[in-house]
């Protein structure tokens, strides 16, 4: 199932919304490696590439919130430990199995389900509080 870009999903912050975007492809074209059952070869660098994108995100969400005293800074870092945690056991499945089934369901539902969640709940209450301090 491919992610697809609506204004649900924005956040009302444009560079926010933008990394979103260009996260939500680059997650597309994981789930079709997986979908194609490619290995670890096509699997794991789409992981990486991954892995980096969102560990820049990740720190530029943080500096916002730092900056402008978000009062929900310390729930929102620990919701981005928990996608990084998923990710690592990604990553190990892979290594250690290859692109079995569980690598492909754990991408598939859990990292897709994280991600959505977080973006229409979290990531949307940081985007208003943002554009408030904004205004």
């Amino acid at each position: 199932m491919a992610i697809t870009w609506t204004e649900d999903l924005a956040v009302g912050y444009g560079l926010i919304d933008a990394q979103h975007q260009e996260l939500f492809s680059r997650f597309n074209n994981l789930l079709q490696a997986c979908r194609e059952g490619k290995g670890r070869t096509t699997i794991a660098p789409l992981l990486d590439f991954l892995t980096d994108y969102v560990t820049v995100h990740f720190a530029e969400e943080e500096r916002f919130m730092q900056r402008y005293a978000f009062p929900e800074r310390d729930a929102h870092i620990q919701q981005h430990h928990e996608l990084i945690r998923h990710v690592d056991e990604v990553r190990r499945e892979l290594q250690e199995n290859g692109a079995t089934i569980l690598v492909t369901t754990i991408i598939s539902q859990t990292l897709l389900d994280w991600l959505l969640k977080h973006v229409k709940q979290t990531d949307v209450k940081l985007g208003r509080f943002l554009a408030a301090r904004a205004a």
